[in-house]
């Protein structure tokens, strides 16, 4: 599928190779994981209601992205997106900030400032790190969610709030209402429709397509050409954990792109080194191969089945023996490595 064609909104592609993009105005959202399929099927399937959603993923994992991809599919498309960072707001810094105020509403309140609950108009407000919201906080913006209106601190009038919920965070928030650092009434009235984002390294078919799609970015962004990762740099990316997520991927992209030679194919060597491992006998000529554990185990794995299968004269039955493996964990693992003997 061309980069043109992913951007039609459509969810589900004609073949499995094929990669969507459903955010085609803003950020790319790029993904073939089933996994993520399934959740944009979600997506879809709740955008157009009013329901609040609530996002959980560890950090890095996309959640505003995904939040984006629900407003950007419902009707109120049109409308103001406004994110708000929780984690960053405390005490009256916190009502302020969502509630406005009025001119003279306290010294320096000059003129008369919108608060978030009015920008969001009848958009989507984002509620990032929602578990960060004070607890003395927490009863006030429960009371906006129940009576839907508000007043501009300093204010006397009462204002509709029309927008739509979508919240995110990183933390266990039933635990949260289990210790008493959450209310459990404001949790339930954001968790109407929970949504799981799944890591990266559970996600592992999309690693390529996201990398692929931050080097052409940053290629045209640093004017570089080429940068094309090599057979073992794939590799090496497929393996990689990536505690960091999503954000890790995108910003090793850019690091690799500022610091690589113009025009130079990106090798394994050129990766950070904790995803390289120790030299062995080479995929490419003057690259080292690319080992993390799991792609070492592998190898081990697939070079001594290699040579019991040769000892034992092409049986894999004598192969397995020698091995002390029985012969469906021999055929398991043939399967499993997707050996050809």
């Amino acid at each position: 599928m061309s980069r043109a064609s992913t951007r039609t909104g459509n969810f589900l592609p004609a073949t499995d190779d094929d990669v969507l993009n459903l955010v085609p105005e803003g950020p790319a959202f790029l993904f073939r994981s089933p996994a993520m399929r399934a959740l944009c099927r979600v997506a879809a399937q709740v955008a157009g209601s009013d329901a609040p959603i609530l996002v959980y993923g560890e950090s890095g994992t996309g959640k505003e992205l995904f939040s984006r991809l629900i407003h950007n599919l419902s009707n109120r498309r049109e409308k103001p997106f406004v994110p708000v960072n929780c984690g960053v707001l405390r005490g009256e810094l916190f009502a302020d900030k969502f509630f406005g105020h009025e001119a003279g509403a306290y010294t320096g309140a000059n003129r008369r400032q919108k608060g978030s609950f009015e920008a969001a108009e009848d958009g989507t407000l984002f509620l990032d790190e929602v578990g960060e919201i004070p607890q003395t906080n927490q009863v006030d913006f429960l009371r906006v969610l129940e009576q839907r209106t508000f007043k501009r601190l300093g204010g006397e009038k009462d204002l509709p709030f029309s927008a739509r919920i979508v919240a995110a965070t990183n933390r266990s928030l039933p635990e949260m209402v289990q210790t008493g650092l959450f209310r459990a009434d404001l949790y339930y009235r954001l968790n109407v429709v929970p949504i799981a984002l799944p890591p990266l390294r559970d996600r592992r078919e999309d690693i390529l397509p996201l990398a692929e799609h931050f080097l052409e970015y940053f290629r045209h962004r640093y004017h570089k050409h080429g940068l094309s990762p090599r057979p073992c740099a794939r590799r090496a990316l497929e393996e990689h954990q990536w505690p960091g997520n999503v954000r890790e991927l995108k910003n090793l992209m850019e690091r690799v792109v500022l610091l690589h030679p113009d025009g130079d194919d990106i090798m394994a060597k050129d990766l950070p080194l904790d995803m390289r491992c120790d030299p062995g006998s080479g995929a490419e000529q003057g690259e080292p191969e690319c080992l993390s554990l799991e792609a070492a185990v592998r190898e081990a794995e697939t070079r001594a089945m290699r040579r019991a299968l040769a000892a034992a004269g092409g049986s894999k039955t004598r192969a397995a023996e020698l091995l002390e493996i029985s012969p469906r964990t021999f055929r398991h693992k043939v399967s499993r490595h997707g050996l050809r003997f």
